[in-house]
């Protein structure tokens, strides 16, 4: 009855999905996922212990803190727990926990992952919580753990380095998801491994799993080492992240952005804000920068300073920037419109009369007040991408300082009539002080 009982559960073809075929997410050599069937046939015996110690890897720690792990982390551990986790002699407490995490997995996962969560949970003696199917996803708290990998031994290195030469030959046959199994049973032994978590982020990306593929991306910032930023930048341009290139989140860990550069300068003086454009356009297109700019023409708008519009996700990219123009008053203002581009730069500047001639007093291809020109600038700017990648919440503090500024709420059209107001303000009162001298008896 057990086994009918099991059986039910699933479509007419699932074991199409999960027996005997090399095809499908559950089939994975590596991590004996064709054992699965047989878990669910029959009870997990005792004697399978040992083997779930074995293969197990980190899954303890991820059963007990659900609500922390990665999805695809809790996916993995469901497939080695149904074919080897025996129940014999697990306490309330760890049932509970387990039954937390495959809970999770039944109300997120995809067909596949619903149907052995359910069975899963049968085994513990809990049914699937139910929830609306067209109810939204649960939005992820923002406040997430640092990833954090210890150090591990030469021969689950070793071990690592196999398991990733197995998950690239399925990245190479385009089997995303088998690859991602078998990358994640190598982090599992090493999760330093810039190597691993780099390509299950890549797997992850292709088999349209977006939230595991900026995860994965942002440990690499986690670990902050040269290798592991290196993999950042390149995503930026990698292929395998084509599709989901416009998602904040990824664009918020690799540094990535879209950049339009408008000229600000008054009507009169447009011709001399057309060099400084060209030559921002020219330096912030450099490969290294990792952007997509465009130069857009003209403001709508005359201004007296350089302007920066940004998104939320690119608040670190718009202080790198500001940095990188080089001019001594700035603007920082946030994007509350819809816009396909993450940054908008509009140069202006004042100008004044040199020999006879307007001269742009602070264009962009002038050395700054530190007495740097724009390639000095754009080290600079080179060397803060990479820290910023590296320590993201020190850039953003650096960002919000700026912005909490006094200068960056004041638009200079209105500091111009504040000091007018002012002016009239003293002429008031001094007008005021003479008519109280004509009262002044002698």
């Amino acid at each position: 009855m057990y086994v009918q009982g099991l059986l039910a559960q699933y479509p007419m073809n699932f074991s199409d999905r999960i027996g005997w075929s090399t095809r499908g997410w559950f089939v994975s050599q590596q991590v004996k996922w064709t054992l699965v069937l047989g878990a669910l046939l029959v009870a997990v015996p005792a004697s399978a212990q040992p083997a779930w110690e074995r293969e197990k890897g980190n899954c303890d720690a991820l059963l007990q803190s659900p609500g922390e792990a990665l999805l695809a982390d809790l996916r993995n551990c469901l497939g080695l727990w149904e074919a080897y986790r025996s129940l014999d002699g697990m306490d309330a407490k760890r049932r509970q926990a387990a039954a937390q995490a495959f809970q999770r997995v039944y109300k997120e996962g995809d067909v596949e992952a619903r149907h052995l969560a359910k069975a899963a949970l049968g085994r513990l003696g809990f049914s699937p919580e139910t929830e609306d199917p067209n109810a939204p996803r649960p939005v992820a708290d923002a406040k997430r753990k640092k990833y954090r990998a210890h150090t591990a031994s030469d021969a689950d290195r070793k071990a690592a380095v196999e398991s990733h030469k197995r998950g690239m030959d399925l990245f190479g046959r385009k089997q995303w998801r088998e690859a991602i199994v078998v990358f994640q049973e190598g982090l599992a032994k090493d999760p330093a491994s810039v190597q691993l978590l780099y390509d299950v982020a890549c797997a992850s990306a292709r088999d349209g799993n977006r939230s595991d593929a900026v995860e994965y991306l942002v440990r690499l910032s986690d670990l902050a080492t040269a290798d592991s930023i290196a993999r950042l930048k390149k995503a930026r341009t990698d292929s395998d992240f084509e599709a989901m290139r416009d998602e904040p989140g990824f664009k918020r860990a690799t540094g990535y952005a879209k950049v339009k550069v408008l000229n600000g300068m008054q009507a009169e003086d447009k011709d001399l804000g057309e060099e400084s454009v060209f030559k921002l356009v020219e330096v912030l297109r450099t490969p290294k920068l990792g952007w997509v700019v465009e130069e857009g023409g003209e403001d709508k708008h005359s201004r007296a300073q350089p302007h920066i519009w940004f998104k939320a996700h690119s608040k670190i990219q718009a202080y790198i920037l500001m940095k990188l123009l080089g001019h001594p008053r700035v603007r920082l203002v946030p994007i509350d419109w819809d816009t396909q581009w993450d940054l908008i730069v509009s140069w202006a500047d004042t100008v004044e009369m040199v020999d006879g001639e307007k001269v742009a007093k602070n264009s962009f291809g002038r050395k700054d007040k530190n007495g740097n020109d724009p390639t000095k600038r754009l080290d600079g700017a080179l060397k803060s991408q990479d820290d910023a990648l590296a320590k993201p919440d020190e850039y953003v503090a650096k960002a919000d300082k700026v912005l909490a500024a006094p200068q960056q709420s004041v638009d200079s059209v209105t500091k111009t009539m504040d000091q007018v107001k002012g002016i009239g303000e003293k002429a008031g009162k001094a007008v005021d002080a003479v008519k109280g001298l004509g009262k002044i008896k002698f």
